[in-house]
């Protein structure tokens, strides 16, 4: 979820609470101002209903009730008990024919010395359409208002927060080795300042530091190659000296063996640390059909000495784009492990469906450890041809290219896959 969202929502939670919260209080205490209003109207009203009947006194002075009508009811009691009440009923109205409600007030009193009881009541049609009224007249001033802010909030954010989003579009978009500096837009925000100058501090130190390696890396290669060439070339010169004893030859090529690991071993860390540096920009789209064809015919050779039972199945192209080099060497660095790792007449398949390139092998009968297969001179075999870095360049190449490797163990063949359906995180 993105911060301006999680704000507005937290804003918005908490308005929704708050509008709850207050409509159903506001309607509770605007009808207890009114009931309170009504009450004291009944009882001003009775004090001067009483206060007239006591005025009269020539004749019947029960006969002005009638022109209250039916709201004041007089009734004769036979003792005297201080009493008074207030309530509310609901009484069908017979106009209206629904329930309508009554506020009443009954009390007991004394005229010309004779108890009586009194009850006055008044409707409560016209408070309650007035309650409603109030509170539906605030609810849409709530609602309006709390509409309001979010939107005030949210454009106010998007306009605060747009020189973050384009630095961070920008920061998407920098490339260590690019020779351009990264390019930020001026705020007057003074947080978003400070980040800018921050970030313009981290990618010239980045770009300076990528430099430096990448003419180590350039540095290390020469200089490292040179003496192994050499060394190789005077062991070469020195196997071909006569008189030489059969121990003297061994030595020699035990040497002229360690001198070649010695210069695979350079070539491969260097194309780890190139890799790690993302040196390898250029792209193409590719056939990985053709290319797997063509490392499976370099590789003829190693399978035919190993009586290797290959079976192919690349119906499919399989375009994708990539280094068309990435591409040799992850398909080759494959396809010599399940060839390094087979046993003697056991079997290689090879398939290319759906985006999918899966090398599966025989060899030892118990799957692999996953944790440590991927892992840089990690070795399951006695080879002394084998550096142990090939599946970790495959799997280095594989989340360059958003790739995934996968590993498992089916069947009694041991199972390496390369899904290539872009874009998907790497999986070991």
């Amino acid at each position: 979820m993105k911060l301006l969202n999680r704000s507005i929502q937290s804003y918005l939670l908490y308005a929704v609470g708050i509008f709850i919260i207050s409509v159903p209080l506001f309607y509770f205490v605007i009808q207890q101002i009114i009931s309170s209003d009504v009450d004291k109207a009944l009882r001003l009203q009775k004090t001067e209903i009483v206060k007239r009947i006591e005025r009269i006194s020539d004749r019947d002075p029960f006969a002005v009730l009638d022109a209250f009508g039916p709201d004041i009811i007089f009734n004769r009691l036979q003792s005297y008990r201080s009493y008074d009440s207030l309530y509310t009923i609901q009484k069908t109205d017979a106009a209206a024919q629904h329930p309508v409600s009554y506020r009443i007030l009954e009390s007991n009193i004394l005229i010309r010395g004779l108890p009586y009881k009194i009850v006055v009541q008044n409707s409560l049609v016209s408070s309650e359409d007035l309650i409603r009224s109030i509170v539906l007249i605030m609810t849409v001033l709530l609602v309006l208002i709390i509409a309001g802010l979010l939107l005030i909030n949210r454009r106010l954010s998007k306009k605060l927060w747009l020189p973050f989003n384009k630095t961070l579009s920008q920061l998407q978009q920098f490339r260590v080795d690019s020779n351009e500096p990264i390019q930020l837009q001026k705020t007057d925000i003074d947080e978003f300042s400070d980040l800018n100058k921050a970030i313009r501090t981290l990618s010239e130190n980045n770009r300076r530091l990528y430099v430096l390696q990448k003419e180590f890396t350039e540095n290390a290669s020469h200089e490292m190659q040179t003496p192994l060439a050499v060394l190789q070339t005077k062991l070469e010169l020195l196997m071909q000296t006569d008189p030489i004893t059969a121990e003297q030859a061994e030595l020699i090529g035990e040497l002229s063996n360690a001198a070649q690991r010695m210069s695979r071993l350079n070539k491969t860390l260097l194309l780890l640390t190139r890799l790690d540096n993302n040196q390898f920009t250029e792209r193409e789209a590719i056939s990985l059909k053709d290319i797997t064809e063509k490392i499976i015919y370099q590789y003829s050779e190693a399978i035919a000495a190993k009586n290797l039972q290959l079976h192919t199945n690349l119906a499919e192209p399989a375009y994708c784009k990539m280094n068309k080099t990435l591409a040799e060497i992850l398909v080759g660095n494959l396809l010599s492990n399940a060839i390094r790792h087979n046993i003697p007449s056991g079997k290689l398949l090879v398939t290319l469906e759906q985006q999918v390139l899966t090398v599966k092998n025989s060899g030892r009968a118990a799957p692999l450890d996953t944790s440590k297969i991927f892992t840089r001179f990690q070795k399951n075999s006695s080879d002394n041809n084998s550096i142990g870095l090939g599946l970790e360049i495959a799997q280095k190449i594989c989340v360059l290219n958003n790739f995934t490797l996968q590993y498992s163990f089916q069947s009694g063949l041991h199972c390496f896959a390369v899904n290539m359906n872009q874009p998907a995180a790497s999986s070991l």
